[in-house]
This record gives structure tokens, C-alpha cells and sequence, in this order.
């Protein structure tokens, strides 16, 4: 099946985690969406889901926050299905490190990330990546091991990092909590629109902030009030970069 790439790219979305009648509901909206994965059981479910809706792109993964020092056998899995499905998978995610909410674990984070790295690698796909406070590691990962395309998803890291991540070819992705997220905005103002994606992380709770697939809508008019830029046009580019990076990962569109 090949995928359809609406008016606007969710590059970020826990879409396992909607009843199938929400999912349902969300033909309605014009965007597609990157589906990311937690664990093997949400891996089995973003698979299904992207065998039957030609709107939804499927990331299989681990999240950092889910790694246990159990974690690799499953992770293992996940590759597996990855592996025995690459025709439809071609990203993974959602997956990474996180020194900040999971320092404990980050051991056991790094094992399951590079067995993610080896995958991405041997079958040429994308990465979308958690990488909160270990940016610079997550960054240096990525390219010592020629991963060939990534969104830093959320990314609130230092600025001095941006020309880096963009210099390697990957890429950044906005979420709507730019709207009371501080350092969040700072970001957006200094990056370059052209490394851009839009992400809801749906339906994740920020601050009170329900996240929703639709409110990557409401991301395009931020990014066009921090860059002084008109919708129309932050739109356009930022729809560029999504085909760009679908296709970098292999995604038939």
C-alpha cells in the first residue's frame, strides 16, 4: 500500500494509543500521520494500523522510558517485525535516550538504542528520536553510525547544536507546545525553517495541554509568528521537508 501524504505531516503521533472509533474520526482532519511506537505490543498495533489506513505511516520501536533491564528480548522483536515488514516500516520510533525523567536506566537505554542504530542502518530508514538531555550523545550516535535520516522530536537543546543536526542532514520537529513551551520557541526562532516537521506527540498531556493531531494546524501559525514568516508560506516549506524526509526513509508517497 502505498502511503497518501495529505495537506499537512503529523511527524509525531502515539496513534496506538486512540480507540479505533478516534482513529476513525481522524479521516476527517487533512493531515497523515507518523504513527510511533512505545513497546512490542503498541509495535503490533501501529503495524495493523498502517495495513488498513493508507494515511498513517508506522515507526516501530522502544521508548526510552519503557526500557527496563528485561527491555532487549523485546527489542530484539521489534527489530524483527521491522525487519520481516520493511516494505511498509520505514522508520523507527518511537526510540532514543533520556538522562533527565529515566536516568537509572540510560545503561540499558544505550544497549536497546544501538540495537535501533544497527536496524536503521542495515535497512537505509529513518528515526524519529527522544533525546532529552543527551542530545549531544543521541546527535553523535546517529552520525558515527551513517544513520542516514532523523527528526529530533521536540527538540529543546541547546541552539548551538542546530547547525550540527541540519549540517548532517536530520532534521527537528515542533510541537504545539511552542505556545508555552519558552524553550521550545527559542528554538524555532533561531533553526532554519528548512529542517522543520510539524508533531502533535498526541495525546500526550503538557502542562494541562491536551495534544491532538489536529493542532499541527496551530503549529504552522506559531512557527509563522516566531519567524515573522506568512502561514501560507511556512506551510508550503514545511510540506517540501516532509516529502523530503518521507522519501529519504523510503516511504512510498
Amino acid at each position: 500500500m502505498r502511503r497518501v501524504l495529505r495537506r499537512y505531516l503529523d511527524s509525531h503521533c502515539h496513534l496506538h494509543e486512540f480507540s479505533d472509533e478516534e482513529i476513525e474520526s481522524f479521516s476527517e482532519l487533512d493531515i497523515s500521520i507518523v504513527a510511533v511506537s512505545d513497546d512490542l505490543p503498541s509495535s503490533r498495533r501501529t503495524l495493523e494500523l498502517a495495513k488498513r489506513i493508507d494515511w498513517v505511516i508506522p515507526a516501530l520501536g522502544l521508548h526510552p522510558w519503557e526500557v527496563t533491564a528485561e527491555s532487549i528480548d523485546d527489542a530484539k522483536e521489534v527489530a524483527e517485525l521491522i525487519r520481516s515488514n520493511s516494505s511498509v516500516v520505514r522508520i523507527v520510533g518511537e526510540v532514543g535516550l533520556d538522562k533527565r525523567f529515566r536516568p537509572n536506566t540510560i545503561a540499558f537505554q544505550t544497549e536497546v538504542f544501538r540495537l535501533f542504530i544497527d536496524v536503521a542502518r542495515e535497512l537505509q530508514l529513518g528515526m524519529t528520536v527522544h533525546s532529552v538531555n543527551t542530545w549531544r550523545d543521541v546527535l553523535d550516535m546517529l552520525y558515527r553510525n551513517d544513520v542516514p535520516v532523523a527528526v529530533f522530536h521536540w527538540y529543546t537543546g541547546p541552539l548551538e547544536l542546530l547547525e550540527e543536526i541540519r549540517d548532517r542532514g536530520y532534521m527537528i520537529s515542533v510541537n504545539p507546545a511552542i505556545s508555552i513551551q519558552q524553550k521550545h520557541r527559542r528554538v524555532v526562532e533561531a533553526a532554519p525553517i528548512d529542517m522543520m516537521l510539524l508533531e502533535s506527540d498526541a495525546p500526550y498531556n503538557y502542562r494541562g495541554m491536551k495534544l491532538h493531531p489536529s493542532m499541527v494546524r496551530d503549529v504552522v501559525h506559531a512557527i509563522a509568528s516566531a519567524k515573522g514568516m506568512d502561514p501560507s508560506e511556512v506551510l508550503e516549506v514545511i510540506r517540501e521537508n516532509s516529502l523530503r524526509f518521507l522519501r529519504r526513509c523510503g516511504v512510498g508517497i
